[in-house]
C-alpha cells in the first residue's frame, strides 16, 4: 500500500489518524505495527507538521506533550533514517550536538553504575557507587543551559514562522527533565544521612527515568528539531543565535571555534572599544584591554558566583590550580562540586546570604603544593548580598620564604597572555 501514499499530506494524514488512536487509548504496539505496514518512510518534517496540524485541529498541547515520547517510539523506525546534522565547528547546531555527546557520556556511565549497584549484595559497597551516580546527575543538570538556548534563542524563530506548537511541547518536556533531575538529586543527597542499607534499597527507577528523559530529548533534537530548524532558519538567523549564546552559556562543552555565516554576511559583535571607552570605578578606571590583562596577571584564581548561585566569571590563565572551562558559566554552583561537598557549599552560601558570615577559609595539600582557598561574601554599600567570590592561591613558595630580599632580583617567570 505504501506505493500509493505518494504525497506528503497523505502521509501526514495517515500518521495523524494513527496518533489519534494513541490519544484514545489504542495499544502502542498495535499503532506502531500499522504505521510500519502502511508507510515506507516518513520525513522528519512530516512528524513536525503532524504535531502542528494536530494542535490546529484541537488536540491540546498538554495531550501531545503527555504522549510525545510514545509518538517518537512509534515513529522510531522512520526517524532512524534521519542522520544527525553534521555542521562545521562553531555553528550553533554543531555546538548543541557536541553538548549532546557529553550528556550521553554521563547517561551511559550512570546506566553502567546502576547495573553495578543492582549486582551488589553488600550494602556498604553501594554508597560509593551512589555518590558517583549523583556526580554524573550533577553533570546532567548542566543541560539547563542547553535547553535555555533552545527556548530563548532558537524557538522564537519557529514562532516568527507560525510554528510555535512543537517547540512549546518540547519546552514542556524540558521542564519535565529539569524536575526529574532536581528531585532525584535531592533524594540521593539524603542517602548519606539515612545509611548504607537504605542506599542499596533506594529506588533506582527515578535515576533511570532521568537518563531516559535526557536521552529521549537528544533523539528528538537530532532526528526532528535540528533538521527542521536548518531548513527553516537563514544563515543570518543562526548568526544571531551564535552571538547571543555566550550570555546563556554552554553544557559540558565550550565551543573552541569562531563561526561566520557563508558569504561573510553578519552583524559585528558589539564590544567595548579599548581606545574610546573606560570602565569607571570608584577609585579609578580601566580600559577593557587593561582590565582583562590585570585579571590574567593576578597571582591567584578567581571565580564569581552571583546572588542566584550561578557561576558568572572565572579568571583565565594557563596555570590555574583548579581547571575551569567556559562550559561552567551559567551553571548552578551546587552542580560544580562533588556530592560530598554540596552540603558545605550550601551552608556557606546560606550564611553569606543571611549576613551571618563574610568569609570561609580552607587549606589543603595537593601533593607537594599547599593550596589556600577563601570564599568572600560580596555586598554593596547597603549590605545587600551580591554573590560569592572564590579566591584560590598556591602558597607553597611563599611558605618557604625566609629572611629578606631588598635588592632587585628578577624571577625567571614569564606571564602568559595567550
Amino acid at each position: 500500500m505504501s506505493e500509493i501514499i505518494n504525497n506528503r499530506q497523505q502521509r501526514i494524514d495517515i500518521m495523524k489518524g494513527l496518533i489519534r488512536q494513541l490519544h484514545v487509548g489504542t495499544a502502542e504496539d498495535k499503532v506502531k505495527k500499522q504505521l510500519e505496514t502502511i508507510l515506507g518512510e516518513a520525513d522528519y518534517s512530516d512528524v513536525f507538521l503532524m504535531e502542528i496540524q494536530l494542535m490546529q485541529e484541537g488536540v491540546p498541547q498538554e495531550s501531545i506533550q503527555r504522549l510525545c515520547d510514545t509518538h517518537t517510539r512509534v515513529l522510531k523506525k522512520h526517524l532512524d533514517l534521519q542522520e544527525t546534522p553534521d555542521m562545521i565547528p562553531g555553528h550553533p547546531v554543531h555546538t548543541m550536538v557536541q553538548e549532546n555527546r557529553e550528556l550521553t557520556k554521563n547517561t551511559q556511565k550512570i546506566s553502567y553504575l546502576i547495573e553495578q549497584v543492582e549486582k551488589l549484595n553488600d550494602t556498604d559497597d553501594a554508597l560509593p557507587l551512589m555518590r558517583e551516580i549523583q556526580q554524573h546527575l550533577n553533570n546532567l543538570m548542566d543541560v539547563d543551559k542547553h535547553y535555555r538556548r533552545k527556548e530563548n534563542l532558537l524557538f522564537p524563530y519557529f514562532e516568527k514562522n507560525d510554528m510555535p506548537g512543537p517547540p512549546m511541547v518540547m519546552w514542556g518536556k524540558h521542564d519535565e527533565v529539569r524536575g526529574f533531575l532536581k528531585e532525584t538529586i535531592a533524594a540521593l543527597q539524603q542517602i548519606e544521612s539515612i545509611g548504607a542499607a537504605e542506599a542499596k534499597a533506594f529506588n533506582l527507577f527515578s535515576v533511570k527515568t532521568c537518563t531516559n528523559a535526557v536521552d529521549d530529548m537528544i533523539y528528538k533534537e537530532e532526528k526532528i528539531l535540528f533538521p527542521t530548524a536548518l531548513d527553516l532558519l537563514t544563515e543570518q538567523d543562526w548568526y544571531e543565535i551564535y552571538i547571543q549564546s555566550d550570555e546563556i552559556g554552554y553544557c559540558l562543552y565550550a565551543p573552541e571555534f569562531e563561526w561566520t555565516p557563508e558569504g561573510g554576511f553578519h552583524k559585528e559583535i558589539k564590544k567595548v572599544s579599548a581606545q574610546s571607552n573606560r570602565i569607571q570605578m570608584p577609585t579609578g578606571s580601566f580600559q577593557l584591554e587593561e582590565l582583562i590583562a590585570a585579571f590574567k596577571t593576578m597571582p591567584f584564581d578567581l571565580t564569581f558566583v552571583d546572588k542566584d548561585d550561578t557561576v558568572r566569571y572565572f579568571s583565565p590563565g594557563a596555570d590555574r590550580i583548579f581547571d575551569r572551562s567556559r562550559a561552567i558559566l551559567g551553571r548552578k554552583v551546587q552542580y560544580c562540586h562533588p556530592p560530598k561537598s554540596v552540603k558545605t557549599v550550601n551552608q556557606i552560601i546560606a550564611d553569606f546570604k543571611a549576613g551571618k558570615q563574610d568569609r570561609a577559609r580552607f587549606w589543603i595539600k595537593m601533593g607537594p603544593r599547599f593550596i589556600y582557598i577563601t570564599y568572600y561574601a560580596l555586598r554593596n554599600d547597603a549590605g545587600d548580598y551580591l554573590g560569592t567570590l572564590e579566591v584560590t592561591q598556591d602558597l607553597t613558595e611563599l611558605r618557604q620564604l625566609e629572611g629578606e630580599q631588598r635588592l632587585l632580583n628578577y624571577d625567571d617567570v614569564k606571564v602568559n597572555f595567550g
